[in-house]
């Protein structure tokens, strides 16, 4: 029976610059028809097109979609010579820069859910006013709602702890339906950016960057220890990975 994926996160110019590099799909043209009026006279197959239509006294011009694309990238990972289809193997450095496919279930770092609920407030005006806090603390606070990155966590059945940033912008859902894909099974194709088989505390997060977007002129002239709390960590083994496509 067929299986139908809901897409939840798609870097869309990078799956075209992959598509870009694969010799043996990077000729291929996807494309479709758009056509708003329901009254069509015009027969074919529906597959692999190029050019234009003729539908009555229109001409249509096939689109490339972008879907269409995703499930190019999809069914190529899944081939175990193209990609790593993880199964709890242990990762060495000379695999960093391929791609994996990971399933598993997807949670935000403790302090980053704080972040969020303080970006949520930040954002409603009349709420934010209530806060019982000085002035000075709400703009500090107000910063927050300026990130476009959250941070997530995968958690399966190996040893690793896989972590990632997601651009808000890539999201193909409103980000609280997204939200709500947190502690469910996910599967993820990303590109392995670091590998830490070690069980020391690993830098997964800097608020002071991905948040109050503070430069590194400013950072080096803040005490130490503020610099270290607004770094979130998680204990290794560990792998970063640069997420591509997030479906269910």
């Amino acid at each position: 029976m067929q299986k139908f994926r809901d897409y939840l996160y798609r870097d869309e110019n990078r799956i075209k610059t992959f598509i870009s590099q694969i010799e043996e799909i990077r000729d291929i043209e996807v494309s479709s028809s758009h056509e708003t009026n329901s009254n069509i006279q015009a027969g074919g197959n529906l597959g692999i097109a190029k050019g234009e239509s003729s539908i009555g006294d229109r001409v249509i011009h096939n689109i490339q979609k972008d879907n269409n694309q995703t499930e190019i990238i999809i069914e190529w990972a899944s081939n175990k010579k193209n990609a790593i289809n993880y199964l709890n193997e242990v990762l060495n450095e000379s695999q960093k820069e391929d791609l994996i496919v990971l399933t598993g279930k997807c949670t935000i770092p403790e302090m980053s859910e704080n972040i969020e609920m303080f970006n949520t407030v930040a954002q409603n005006t009349a709420l934010f006013s209530m806060i019982n806090i000085s002035q000075e603390q709400k703009k500090y606070l107000g910063f927050i709602k300026e990130s476009n990155s959250i941070p997530l966590l995968l958690e399966n059945d190996s040893d690793y702890l896989f972590s990632m940033n997601v651009d808000k912008n890539k999201l193909l859902i409103p980000i609280d339906d997204f939200y709500d894909n947190i502690g469910e099974e996910i599967h993820i194709i990303g590109r392995i950016e670091k590998i830490y088989n070690c069980e020391e505390e690993i830098e997964i997060y800097d608020l002071s960057k991905e948040v109050f977007k503070l430069n590194r002129m400013i950072r080096r002239k803040l005490p130490k220890d503020k610099l270290e709390g607004a770094l979130i960590k998680e204990s290794g083994p560990l792998v970063k990975i640069l997420p591509i496509i997030i479906y269910k």
